[in-house]
């Protein structure tokens, strides 16, 4: 009897982590694959599961992974990242954010790549936590974004 219940706790022990594993790699935002025509001079970015659109690029060479947020005001990254990508000291700063004010830098005259569009000369927030950046208006007011059926194209603008 005992090793009959053994055995049936081994099984549903299987099963939970199983589920476990699935879910939670299942519940990370990915980041999309995007399609990128530079040719066209655009990016099209797919929606990713949980409604964002995240994009690879760059800060200085840096790689990173960019969540595109049109309610940003400037490109933001973690200290973590800054410290490894060799950000310089910034000015000390605050940010109003969704989770209340934090304290950070402002980083300025950086080099800023999605997708493949770089942009020079921007300034970075460094504060955030985690390893994911946000793609803000800085960025995004240079370019044109146009977001339709799940996707966002970020495209540069004919001069």
């Amino acid at each position: 009897m005992v090793q009959g219940f053994l055995s049936v706790l081994i099984i549903w022990i299987t099963i939970f982590v199983t589920a476990y594993i699935y879910f939670d790699n299942r519940m990370e935002p990915r980041v999309s694959v995007a399609k990128i025509d530079l040719k066209q001079g655009e990016v099209v970015i797919p929606r990713s599961w949980d409604g964002h659109y995240y994009v690879h690029g760059s800060i200085n060479g840096y790689p990173i992974k960019f969540l595109v947020d049109t309610g940003a005001s400037v490109v933001s990254v973690g200290t973590e990242f800054a410290r490894i990508a060799n950000l310089p000291k910034g000015k000390p700063a605050s940010f109003a954010t969704a989770g209340g004010v934090v304290q950070g830098e402002m980083v300025f005259d950086q080099i800023i790549e999605a997708g493949g569009i770089e942009i020079n000369g921007l300034h970075v927030s460094v504060g955030l936590h985690g390893d994911l950046a946000l793609l803000g208006q800085n960025f995004l007011r240079k370019i044109d974004v146009i977001q339709a059926n799940d996707t966002m194209t970020l495209r540069i603008r004919a001069e």
